[in-house]
């Protein structure tokens, strides 16, 4: 899929897509922060996927108070991370 600013940007739109839940989360390191933050400056589709990404985050943080535990947050990342890889 080709989204906004391919050509323009360091990363293209279908990685940032796939990892812009990592940047929403401030799970990215500087330097690929610093990359996805250049791209969704220069592509609107990328940034206003980010935009509702992150709202969408906000209201399902505010209707779901329950806080889950540590150890399944740290599994489920690591399983995400895994597959990721994989794929590459």
């Amino acid at each position: 899929m080709s989204y906004g600013s391919v050509d323009l940007s360091e990363i293209s739109c279908e990685e940032v897509l796939q990892e812009i839940e990592l940047y929403i989360d401030g799970e990215l390191d500087a330097d690929r922060h610093a990359i996805f933050a250049d791209h969704l400056a220069s592509c609107t589709p990328c940034l206003h996927h980010a935009s509702f990404q992150a709202r969408l985050k906000e209201i399902l943080r505010s209707k779901c108070r329950q806080q889950t535990p540590e150890h399944l947050v740290v599994r489920i990342r690591t399983m995400i991370r895994f597959e990721r890889f994989h794929q590459r």
